[in-house]
C-alpha cells in the first residue's frame, strides 16, 4: 500500500464513485422504461378485457 501515492488512490476512488452512480442511473432508467411498458401493457388487456364484458 506503501507505493500507491495519495493522488492516485483519491483518483480511483472518485473513479468507482463516479462509475457507481452512472451505473445506477442507467439501472433507474431501464427500470422506468420497463414499468411505463408494463403499465401500458396492463392498461391495454384491462381495456380489452371491458370491452369483452360489456359486449356479453
Amino acid at each position: 500500500m506503501g507505493d500507491v501515492s495519495e493522488r492516485t488512490l483519491h483518483l480511483v476512488v472518485l473513479l468507482a464513485f463516479a462509475s457507481g452512480v452512472l451505473v445506477g442511473w442507467q439501472s433507474n432508467r431501464i427500470r422506468r422504461r420497463y414499468l411505463d411498458w408494463r403499465k401500458k401493457s396492463l392498461q391495454s388487456r384491462l381495456a380489452e378485457t371491458q370491452k369483452k364484458l360489456d359486449l356479453s
